[in-house]
């Protein structure tokens, strides 16, 4: 009660002590049950909780085995390192080729000539520039204010309809001048650059100087021989030359000398399966399937010593998912092919505690041998994994039993919590009537000692009779 309280005035009584003690008694039983269940609502919402992350981090270790392109992945490698890279997609067949890296694509890259150092700032005038790279050109007209040398680069650098060059200053010793380079390597994307100046540049200083360039750096086309036979690519990317396979070269594997034995004339490009990926993802399962039988072998527990039970001891859904996990990974996968047609053809065997043991060497040596059997085995239609998938879903997706579990428990709980809002304001309003109660009786109580005080006093002033009072 948020009014003041005081002790009984008539009666001298405690009744703060007595109204406490009378609500509390009140409280106790219900507000016991109100723990008790949330309590139990609560290690339920816990364990619910617990069971359908293991689950959950199960599903993903089954997608990444689920997928088809895990076991169409290619690895590939070379002999002799640096000379390039490649990437092989699923149509790329394993085997292996000699590869020589003979020449690099190169872009086309030509120079101004120089103009001295102290006119590099200096307007060059009014005008145009036309270049050309390939089969393409473009103009870009030039400002008389706008027209140093930085100017100049910037407006081909900037045009809207650049075909792909690009223009820079570059300073030595000689002076300053303009370099032109194509983004694309390849004699297709050769430049040429041609200017017309009206002669209004600062001093000697003319746009129309820079339509002269030299060469800096030839364009040139990728070389490589694929056992033996020429590859020629405008790109130092190569694509398909092989099946499926790209290449990027780095540089020229070293021309041969017999004066030498050291060098790196070819290097020697082998394609295969990605085995090391699948025999991990393998692991994984293996590991996260423990992890969720080491779940609910914690939760459904029962200690007969301490005659305690983990919170999920007879729970009925716990007991059917681990009924249907051991059902699905003992028996045979339909479309799968021998000799790998279940999971024990791939050294995985269940243990007594539900777990699932792992046989290494038999594992590599399927990989090694089956390899694309162990892609049946989990990513076909009817495969491990979208068995296995199909049946977690019906757990923990939108309409899974622990889903839906969560939200009757968490239901419940908005119900608890609502019971017990409604119980505080019965309890405020239950105090504030046993508080009334106890004042009412304490006003009582002084309304009588005062009628007594009034009846004693009459008597003390009662006239005696016949004596003295007695």
């Amino acid at each position: 009660m948020s009014d003041l309280k005081l002790p009984g005035v008539g009666s001298g009584f405690p009744i703060q002590s007595f109204v406490d003690a009378t609500v509390a008694g009140e409280r106790a039983p219900k507000e016991k049950m109100f723990q008790r269940r949330a309590g139990d609502i609560g290690i339920q919402l816990s364990s619910y909780g617990t069971l359908k992350g293991v689950l959950e981090e199960f599903k993903s270790s089954l997608k990444k085995l689920g997928d088809e392109e895990a076991f169409e992945k290619r690895s590939t490698s070379f002999s002799n390192s640096g000379f390039a890279n490649a990437t092989a997609d699923k149509t790329a067949v394993a085997g292996s080729y000699t590869i020589v890296v003979e020449q690099l694509a190169e872009a086309h890259k030509v120079g101004t000539n120089s103009i001295p150092k102290a006119d590099a700032e200096k307007k060059l005038g009014s005008g145009s520039l036309t270049l050309e790279v390939g089969d393409e050109s473009f103009t870009v007209s030039i400002d008389k204010d706008k027209s140093t040398l930085a100017d100049v680069a910037n407006a081909v650098n900037n045009a809207e309809d650049n075909k792909g060059v690009r223009a820079t200053v570059v300073t030595d010793d000689n002076g300053s001048r303009l370099v032109f380079f194509s983004e694309k390597t390849g004699t297709e994307n050769t430049i040429k650059v041609s200017a017309s100046g009206n002669g209004d540049g600062e001093g000697t200083n003319d746009l129309g100087s820079i339509g002269t360039v030299t060469p800096i750096q030839l364009a040139k086309d990728a070389k490589i021989t694929i056992d033996g036979a020429p590859v020629t690519s405008q790109s130092n990317e190569i694509k398909n030359a092989i099946q499926g396979v790209t290449l990027d070269l780095k540089k020229p594997t070293d021309k041969a000398d017999p004066t030498k034995t050291d060098l790196k004339t070819s290097t020697t490009l082998t394609i295969g399966y990605d085995k090391g990926v699948v025999e991990k993802n393998l692991q994984e399962f293996v590991k996260s399937f423990n992890t969720v039988m080491a779940t609910i072998n914690q939760l459904t527990s029962y200690n007969a010593e301490t005659e305690k039970a983990g919170p999920l001891n007879g729970d009925g859904t716990a007991r059917n998912l681990t009924s249907q996990i051991r059902r699905m990974l003992s028996e045979p996968i339909e479309g799968a092919s021998a000799p790998i047609k279940s999971l024990t053809d791939l050294g995985i065997t269940t243990q007594k505690d539900g777990k699932i043991e792992l046989d290494e060497d038999l594992l590599k040596k399927q990989i090694d041998d089956n390899f694309s059997k162990i892609g049946q085995l989990f990513a076909s239609e009817e495969g491990v994994s979208k068995k296995l998938d199909d049946m977690l879903e019906s757990f923990v997706g939108k309409e899974g039993v622990l889903t839906k579990r969560d939200s009757s428990l968490n239901a419940q709980m908005d119900k608890l919590n609502k019971e017990r809002a409604d119980f505080e304001i019965y309890m405020e309003k239950y105090e504030e009537r046993v508080y009334k109660q106890f004042t009412d009786m304490d006003i009582m109580v002084a309304q009588l000692n005062q009628q007594l005080n009034s009846v004693v006093a009459a008597f003390d002033n009662m006239p005696s009779f016949g004596g003295a009072k007695q």
